[in-house]
């Protein structure tokens, strides 16, 4: 059904290095992190297996608005009663066949919480994530459903409106119900990095792949392929 995407996903994989991963961590993460020569790719993929343990400690939530807001950059999420018992309730959710409308509106935020709870089977569901998925399944694996993409924050992904590109095509397309997409996203991240990276590996690989190839590789791909002709 999908091995066109799992070819040209690993291709992509062969042309970027997950060391190109740049995502830094504050220093005021909650764990001591290794040096681990300076790669923010292993010191990320070092705080993803180990966060889990120091969560499980914990009596707060306050590592968790952590990795919403200092280590997710989602500053807007702010801390109170009733983000608290949101979370509360995603946590509860992660482990069911759906989310609610209430959860899924914040899933960028909740997703990065989920990622660290259980790195084996849950992905952060990021704007430039689903961007770079949406647009590899829409030309590689159309008989797919594509992912609702929450808003996001990247200047180069705003040049071009990847739903606008979708109508503008002509092509057929469907996108999954809002209610079961994180949960379908998490086990299509997990199938795939292990197809691309090997038996055993984690859902946050693809992620990272994806997260990585955005800007760069999808951006390029949709320029290159891309036009629009104006009749008078």
């Amino acid at each position: 059904m999908m091995q066109k995407l799992i070819t040209v996903l690993k291709d992509l994989s062969e042309e970027f290095n997950l060391e190109d991963y740049d995502w830094g961590i504050p220093s005021s993460c909650p764990i001591e992190i290794p040096e681990l020569n300076d790669s923010n790719f292993e010191k990320n993929r070092y705080l993803k297996e180990n966060l889990k343990d120091f969560l499980l400690k914990q009596h707060s939530l306050d590592c968790y608005y952590w990795i919403i807001q200092q280590w997710g950059g989602i500053g807007s999420f702010k801390q109170n009663d009733v983000n608290d018992a949101r979370i509360k309730k995603f946590i509860i959710e992660m482990g069911q066949d759906k989310l609610t409308k209430n959860s899924f509106d914040c899933i960028s935020s909740f997703s990065k919480v989920a990622s660290f709870i259980n790195p084996d089977n849950h992905a952060i569901y990021d704007s430039r994530v689903i961007y770079a998925l949406n647009w590899l399944i829409f030309n590689y694996a159309p008989e797919m459903e594509l992912f609702y993409q929450p808003l996001g924050r990247s200047s180069e992904l705003a040049k071009y409106d990847m739903q606008t590109i979708f109508r503008l095509s002509k092509k057929k397309y469907v996108y999954r119900s809002n209610k079961s997409a994180y949960q379908e996203y998490c086990k299509l991240m997990k199938e795939l990095s292990v197809e691309v990276y090997g038996q055993g590996c984690k859902p946050y690989l693809m992620e990272m792949l994806l997260f990585v190839i955005a800007p760069i590789k999808i951006v390029g791909d949709i320029e290159a392929k891309v036009s629009v002709a104006i009749n008078y």
